[in-house]
């Protein structure tokens, strides 16, 4: 018993910190540990950022966000941040919850580090006049760019990478805090965007058209909601390739499957977390229509993250973070108009909120619309829904409607 009072003592008020070591701190006097937020976010390479009264760190897509309070015992009580002796402290378990970092309680010192991570693959692809190198990891990592040409990236915390092939462009070194990867060269400087377990380094032009991303659901062995023989997932893909060609030209679309296969459910978030517009398609059986937007709470992470940012980002450089991030409210605002869009069409719809894992990763105005069987039987059905769901779409993004086809058997030669 007098060895353990010992090592108690001996550790007490001690943080460990991946190979640092700091003071912890227990606020009114309670049982919660406390850490210094900027210490931890540079001992661990996380993101870190203080703006409008919360405090953000990060690991790759992941973000802790806290409140600050000012009294310790409302710090301890919310497991918000604590302003104290000129710094910010953060409760270091609620942190380590957040962002899947790994924590122990040793001899009443708390220790906190991140987990080991291993990098999957890179995957190279060119979309139109740009380049990208997609890294896939088995959990959520921050990587840090350290030269631009050629690309030489940090991958903090990756301790195992996959083989490079024979004359491979892609080359890897081992450092103590994780690994460096090394890009080919190219003739622009690297974008990074962070998604859940992948970091996409894009580079060459963007596109400077809206990004609209169509998730028909289900697919593959999953049927989805069966009924008289018709199956949700082939009707719902049906609407979003009609969608698509209303769309596309004016925008740049994306489906999230072009045929009947399984697409996981992290990927249709990922895909959500890229685009300006997001519409998630669904079927139900009868003929009522619902319109869900997720909920605006801290699960919206992309979202809290991005507008932080956006204030503090010069104006030069915001037009490019602006189009991954909307407004408060734009998806409850888009839901609405879809709803009223389906009204002005004749069919009754309601807009509704619901915490769905496919919209929760979303920065732009992500919605899953769920349709009813009795509107999608028919062809001329699922292209009345495809129609509103696009004049919504242009409408939402400050869009002229395409001017109709010609048809010279019409009069006047447009379409009746």
């Amino acid at each position: 018993m007098i060895w353990l009072g010992l090592g108690w003592a001996q550790y007490e008020n001690r943080l460990l910190v991946g190979f640092q070591e700091t003071q912890a701190i227990y606020p009114g006097g309670g049982s919660v540990a406390f850490g210094p937020a900027r210490f931890i976010a540079e001992a661990l390479g996380l993101g870190y950022l203080e703006a409008s009264g919360k405090v953000y760190l990060s690991l790759g897509s992941r973000v802790a966000v806290f409140g600050i309070s000012s009294q310790g015992a409302d710090a301890a009580r919310l497991l918000n941040a604590y302003r104290y002796q000129g710094g910010l402290w953060v409760p270091v378990r609620e942190l380590a919850r957040n962002l899947d970092l790994y924590y122990r309680n040793d001899y009443g010192a708390p220790v906190l580090a991140l987990r080991p991570a291993r990098l999957l693959e890179v995957q190279r692809a060119v979309v139109g006049s740009s380049e990208r190198y997609i890294l896939r990891f088995d959990r959520d990592v921050q990587v840090r760019l350290l030269a631009n040409n050629p690309p030489r990236l940090a991958l903090i915390g990756v301790r195992e990478v996959p083989e490079a092939p024979p004359n491979s462009a892609i080359s890897f070194s081992r450092e103590d805090w994780g690994t460096e990867i090394y890009l080919p060269q190219g003739n622009d400087p690297p974008r990074l965007l962070f998604l859940p377990r992948q970091v996409m380094v894009e580079r060459g032009a963007q596109s400077r058209l809206p990004r609209v991303v169509l998730d028909a659901g289900h697919g593959g062995a999953d049927s989805g909601v069966v009924v008289g023989g018709l199956q949700e997932k082939d009707l719902v893909l049906s609407v979003s390739q009609r969608l698509q060609k209303l769309l596309q030209g004016r925008l740049e679309v994306i489906l999230t499957r072009n045929a009947d296969r399984a697409v996981p459910l992290l990927a249709r978030a990922q895909y959500a977390s890229s685009a300006q517009v997001f519409i998630s398609l669904h079927a139900a059986a009868g003929n009522r229509i619902t319109v869900y937007s997720h909920p605006e709470i801290q699960t919206l992470r992309l979202l809290e993250k991005g507008r932080e940012l956006s204030a503090r980002t010069p104006a030069s450089q915001r037009a490019l973070l602006e189009r991954y991030v909307a407004a408060p409210g734009s998806a409850a605002r888009f839901a609405q108009a879809v709803a009223e869009g389906f009204a002005a069409a004749g069919m009754v719809a309601n807009p509704s909120q619901d915490a769905m894992y496919v919209l929760s990763m979303a920065g732009g105005a992500a919605i899953l619309v769920e349709v009813g069987f009795e509107q999608l039987r028919t062809p001329q059905g699922r292209e009345q829904v495809a129609e509103v769901l696009a004049r919504a779409v242009f409408s939402y993004l400050g869009l002229p409607e395409a001017t109709p086809p010609t048809n010279p058997n019409a009069p006047g030669g447009n379409r009746p």
